[in-house]
């Protein structure tokens, strides 16, 4: 997937499988909003992070970890903490944005 380095804000639209790979800065705070486009979803989407160098994120080779908060088939919105790298969305049915901030 292609990786796109966060500043400030970064938001990604129609995902219906994997999102793109976002990169953030692993000493700042980190929120995501997962929220839902379109469709009824049973098992829905679920963000996933990495603590891999931004090397591995670009390569594809990264490891990803579930969110402790799991699957959403809803709209919602979550902190992630530090040290995170990156942060993408996993989709297995509905119709998904992703919107990454960090301050």
């Amino acid at each position: 997937m292609p990786a796109r380095t966060v500043i400030t804000f970064e938001e990604q639209n129609s995902i219906t499988t994997l999102s793109d790979e976002f990169i953030v800065n692993p000493s700042r705070e980190v929120s995501v909003v997962a929220r839902l486009i379109s469709g009824t979803p049973t098992t829905g989407a679920r963000v996933q992070v990495t603590l891999d160098e931004v090397e591995k994120i670009t390569a594809g080779t990264a490891i990803w970890v579930n969110s402790p908060l799991g699957n959403r088939i809803v709209s919602g919105a979550e902190k992630v903490f530090r040290p995170v790298t990156g942060i993408r969305l996993s989709v297995t049915d509905g119709t998904w944005g992703l919107q990454v901030r960090q301050g």
